[in-house]
């Protein structure tokens, strides 16, 4: 039917969204309308070639309008918006269907290029159904219409015809086909722009939920994994140990008076020297590591796939050098900065709250034995969990 459709314009905004999308469905009657005029010239240029009655083409044209004022008014209203297809694509299909089914049946001698419309019809719902509404709207619409054409054809289709009896009628014909086919290449050239209205839409959604999801889990500050987002992976290595035997271990950092690094150059620079010591510890850490900030000064690294104390130690002593070798005049004229370590390893049936406590012990032997160093916890005795197996 429609010889153009309305462009698609993506808005965010509710209230300014609903007002796009009611102008586009008032535009997309407007263009049914234009279509039943371009429709209605081609039949009265057939009627002046001998091949119909002039007054089938204004009533074609009267009965199309007739049909698009309605369906103007439900959609400018509002009221289509209550349902799942506030386009009403599946009533105005069988409006519209209805229309030229009829003018079939009245005018049987224009019935070939009068069925030829439902093409169109038929391509514009399709636009709109979805496996949501299978049985419903345009898929139903598209059913009823087509058991139509089988009832017009049954009653006349002895009668149907296409006016060629002369030249100017074989031309007006041939201008006809053509416009249905124009009409197709509108209809696919807007579906293509729907697909493609969709794919970008999906991908700023991608796009957001992957902004929401590390907002989620990394810490705003330092751009670390957050306490809870690194807990989870702590309990992640631990259900992998208790499936495979695969051992890891923690390591718990906690910057060397960091309380004076406030009190001395003030807490914008306190800030700074969190960030400072994460980008130190990520650049002397293992690729297969991972390190969030645990609370305040304190931070967690999961020594994912360690096997034992010495690989262990090696890797937080590669992040305490780091870090005791960082250009800290960058971030404040004589700030030095050093950090202390505890590290464990996690045990078989050990819980994670158990884990972190011996690493936190070791970390308080550090610091007790003069900051700037990494102490090992030793292991613990067999812990009984009460924990099923892993499946």
């Amino acid at each position: 039917m429609t010889s153009t459709l309305p462009p698609l314009t993506p808005v965010t905004d509710t209230g300014v969204a609903r007002q796009v999308r009611r102008r586009q469905r008032q535009q997309m009657v407007w263009m049914v309308l234009g279509s039943y005029v371009v429709d209605c010239a081609l039949l009265l240029a057939l009627s002046a070639a001998g091949g119909l009655a002039a007054g089938t083409a204004f009533f074609y044209l009267g009965a199309g309008a007739a049909v698009s004022a309605l369906f103007y008014v439900l959609l400018s209203s509002g009221w289509s918006e209550r349902f799942d297809d506030p386009y009403l694509a599946g009533p105005q299909m069988l409006a519209h269907a209805a229309v030229n089914l009829g003018f079939t049946l009245y005018a049987p001698e224009i019935g070939v290029l009068l069925m030829m419309v439902l093409f169109i019809l038929f391509a514009f719902g399709a636009l709109r159904v979805n496996q949501r509404r299978a049985m419903s709207g345009p898929l139903l619409g598209s059913v009823v219409v087509a058991l139509g054409v089988v009832g017009v054809v049954v009653l006349v289709g002895d009668r149907l015809g296409l006016p060629t009896a002369t030249w100017q009628q074989r031309a007006v014909c041939g201008v006809w086909v053509a416009l249905i086919l124009a009409r197709s290449t509108v209809v696919g050239l807007y579906s293509a722009q729907l697909r493609s209205l969709l794919n970008k839409r999906n991908a700023e959604l991608a796009s957001t939920f992957e902004k929401l999801e590390q907002m989620a889990s990394r810490d705003e500050l330092t751009g670390t994994l957050n306490r809870r987002a690194v807990m989870r992976l702590l309990d992640e290595e631990r259900q992998r140990m208790m499936r495979t035997g695969q051992p890891f271990g923690v390591a718990l950092f906690d910057l060397d008076h960091f309380k004076q690094v406030n009190d001395d150059f003030g807490h914008l620079t306190g800030d700074e020297t969190l960030r400072h010591f994460t980008r130190a510890a990520l650049a002397s850490m293992r690729n297969t590591d991972r390190l969030g900030r645990y609370g305040g000064e304190e931070f967690l690294m999961l020594l994912t796939a360690t096997a034992d104390e010495t690989a262990a130690r090696v890797a937080a002593e590669r992040v305490r050098e780091g870090t005791a070798g960082h250009d800290w005049a960058a971030v404040a004229p004589g700030l030095k900065v050093t950090v202390s370590a505890g590290v464990a390893l996690c045990q078989p049936g050990e819980t994670a709250e158990q884990l972190l406590d011996r690493a936190d012990q070791a970390l308080y032997n550090a610091k007790r034995e003069g900051r700037n160093r990494v102490h090992v916890a030793e292991a613990s005795a067999p812990a009984t969990s009460s924990e099923p197996p892993a499946p």
